[in-house]
């Protein structure tokens, strides 16, 4: 099929250096976003000492090994852009492996965690898809005063569609984690991790772009980071204010192997957030707040300003339910754009979520409607919608899990009337204390209109992988 790379005015101006874009994510430390679980559930509040309950072991480990075999029912040819005409692409069978490396240490003041996963997949009839993948997640937080608490994070990947397919999403890492509905109601609501660090850790990370659409609009190999630093003031036991601040950077990245036809919609998207956030505890059971935020964000299509102020509210219900909800309006002031003109009027922004917890299952869902879009295409609004569900039995060799993740992106232009959408289930049997065996089955959609030009694209994958879990001995 004959596919045109990007036309000349949405190429990347910027030379490609990974380095490079990491520096300036930590330079834009002046802007600040929530985690993306916690912003999509409208939380807004002072995250308390990470403190265990128990002493927990620290230092250097491997904390798992896994091999896998990949089926894909199709494949873009040299990482081509789709159309509407190019339906029948060829199934690829790839192999490849993992590891992943672990450095936590808890304290009663404090926490820290480094996590690093490099990754490699090989492909059997297109060898020009190989790919060496990394991941890299950072988060430190220490009580600093009986009444201040200071957090920062780092997040960084660099990876194929092919593996992205496969990522645990951050939704599916808390309903897999190990908690009580106490401990996960806690950090939800409230951002208290007093009992349950590890938790802690994965709702406070710094937050990565997990939306279906992000290899369609950054390529077939993209790169994204971010970095985010909070300071949390506790007035009282009910009453808690949070300032936060950082920067995100989502890229093209290009890749001699896969030539001219590794064409991407944006070739990268710089922001940073800066906002404030109040929270009060009514009752044991329900807590309401507040927040401002403003966003600048810059890319070759628009550099703009978004402003929203939400109310919140969240409560837990029966023992084993969490309702979040938030409304408020947002307001985008475009500095420059080149495509179309957002207007700078108010716009409704809602979201929530919910939460259930048993002994054997968690699910977790929000939804969020915000102004404009992450990816700097000028969309007037953007959908959002993710679920995760976990279930396994205490002293069962058998697990399950699923997930789910929607975006719509709508209005002023082509290139922000698009949508995608992902789907995973996933069945897991355990051999012992070390060893797992896993099958996953991965459904990827997209479709819309892009530059003028309707396209439509599907693909299905199943990864059967094993793995090795050795026990937590600290690394020489």
């Amino acid at each position: 099929m004959g596919h045109k790379p990007a036309p000349p005015f949405l190429r990347s101006r910027i030379p490609a250096g990974i380095a490079v874009r990491c520096a300036t994510v930590l330079v834009l430390m002046w802007g600040g976003a929530t985690g993306a679980l916690l912003a999509q559930m409208g939380n807004a509040t002072t995250p308390a000492p990470l403190a265990p309950a128990a002493p927990l072991g620290g230092g250097l480990q491997i904390a798992s090994i896994s091999a896998y075999v990949n089926y894909y029912s199709s494949y873009l040819p040299t990482g081509a852009m789709p159309s509407a005409t190019s339906t029948n692409y060829p199934s690829e069978v790839a192999a490849g492996g993992s590891i992943v490396f672990n450095w936590t240490k808890f304290t009663e003041r404090s926490i820290f965690s480094l996590t690093y996963t490099p990754s490699y997949t090989g492909y059997v009839r297109n060898s020009s898809l190989d790919a060496l993948n990394h991941a890299l997640s950072f988060t430190a937080s220490r009580k600093i005063a009986p009444r201040w608490n200071f957090s920062f994070s780092a997040a960084g990947n660099l990876s194929s569609v092919q593996q992205s397919l496969f990522a645990p999403s951050t939704l599916s890492n808390v309903a897999s984690a190990s908690s009580s509905f106490n401990d996960l109601a806690a950090g939800l609501l409230s951002a208290n991790f007093a009992n349950n660090p590890q938790l802690g850790v994965i709702l406070t990370s710094s937050p990565l772009v997990e939306s279906p659409l992000g290899n369609l609009l950054y390529g077939q190999r993209m790169f994204t980071s971010s970095a985010r630093v909070s300071l949390g003031y506790s007035y009282s036991p009910r009453l808690s204010v949070i300032f936060s601040g950082g920067g995100s950077r989502t890229q093209h990245v290009s890749d001699p192997a896969l030539g001219t036809g590794n064409s991407y919609v944006i070739p990268d998207t710089t922001s940073g957030t800066a906002s404030v956030a109040i929270s009060y505890s009514l009752s044991p059971f329900t807590q309401i707040g507040g927040s401002v935020t403003t966003t600048r964000s810059d890319s070759l299509l628009q550099d703009s300003y978004i402003t929203t102020s939400l109310a919140t509210m969240g409560r837990t219900i029966g023992g084993r339910w969490v309702l979040q909800l938030h409304g408020g309006v947002g307001v985008t002031n475009a500095l420059h754009q080149t495509v179309s003109v957002t207007p700078a009027k108010p716009v409704p922004a809602v979201g929530g979520g919910l939460t259930y917890k048993t002994l054997s299952h968690t699910f977790l869902g929000s939804y969020d409607r915000t102004v404009s879009d992450s990816y700097g295409l000028g969309a007037s609004t953007s959908s959002t919608a993710t679920a995760a569900w976990h279930w396994r039995h205490p002293g069962s060799s058998w697990g399950l899990d699923s997930s789910f993740s929607w975006q719509q992106l709508q209005g002023n232009n082509a290139l922000a009337n698009t949508s995608g959408w992902s789907t995973t289930a996933g069945l897991t049997r355990a051999f012992g204390a070390h060893i797992t065996l896993t099958t996953q089955y991965v459904h990827l959609s997209y479709s819309g209109g892009l530059l003028a030009a309707a396209y439509h694209y599907s693909q299905d994958a199943v990864r059967v992988s094993i793995g090795w879990t050795p026990r937590a001995a600290a690394l020489r």
